[in-house]
């Protein structure tokens, strides 16, 4: 999920509307729950990183979820960007990914989305290559 200039998670992720929708007090949403493997919880399916991946999960405000996101700063789009696209668990397919834009690079994990728990080395390396 990668916003333009004032745009909010809504408007990159309609899925995100669905979330807000199922917010508790109108202000907060719960953290999604653990589905079977090898989804798991965020692709995280090995015990100990459940454990503590739950220990650390709170609900997320809805406010952040609408709240546009200011990248009015020209410097900022000479800054090279790199996406890192975990493979495993994707969206169905029914939620689609915006196209990277052009000039920007893309890698790819054979992980779930957590890959800083399921593969830390390995991101370590990546990010360090981008670096």
């Amino acid at each position: 999920m990668v916003p333009e200039d004032g745009e909010t998670a809504v408007d990159v992720l309609l899925v995100t509307k669905q979330l807000i929708d199922l917010a508790v007090d109108g202000w907060r949403v719960p953290p999604m729950r653990e589905r079977p493997p090898p989804f798991g919880l965020f692709g995280v399916t090995g015990p100990d990183g459940l454990a503590w991946l739950r220990s650390m999960l709170s609900d997320q405000p809805v406010r952040c979820l609408r709240e546009p996101v200011l990248l009015d700063d020209p410097a900022a789009r000479t800054i090279p960007r790199t996406h890192i696209h975990c493979l495993e668990g994707r969206p169905p397919a029914d939620i689609t990914r915006r196209p990277v834009p052009a000039g920007e690079r893309v890698r790819e994990q054979p992980t779930g989305h957590d890959c800083m728990i399921i593969m830390p080395v390995e991101l370590t390396a990546l990010l360090l290559e981008t670096a």
